[in-house]
């Protein structure tokens, strides 16, 4: 089973993510925190090893729940595009 590891940043925190393909071509993803003591339950305590169809889907699902962890806007597009003024 292919593995990747991609790091990524929210809230100022470190944010591992690591996508795996299943054998029947679905993908999976966890995500860990360094120095933090918050653990990847999957989706409102749900299994974390739910599957998507796309490695696009599992990564961002799984940052999404990393986000929420730490206190940060579900949307992933905060902080960019014209400020407001």
């Amino acid at each position: 089973m292919p593995t990747m590891t991609e790091t990524c940043y929210a809230k100022g925190q470190k944010v591992i993510l690591v996508t795996s393909q299943i054998t029947n071509g679905k993908w999976l993803c966890k995500f860990s925190i360094p120095g933090s003591s918050h653990l990847d339950n999957g989706p409102h305590g749900q299994n974390s090893s739910k599957v998507y169809k796309t490695e696009w889907e599992a990564r961002t699902n799984a940052f999404q729940r990393a986000r929420l962890l730490l206190g940060e806007p579900q949307d992933l597009t905060h902080g960019f595009g014209p400020e407001k003024i």
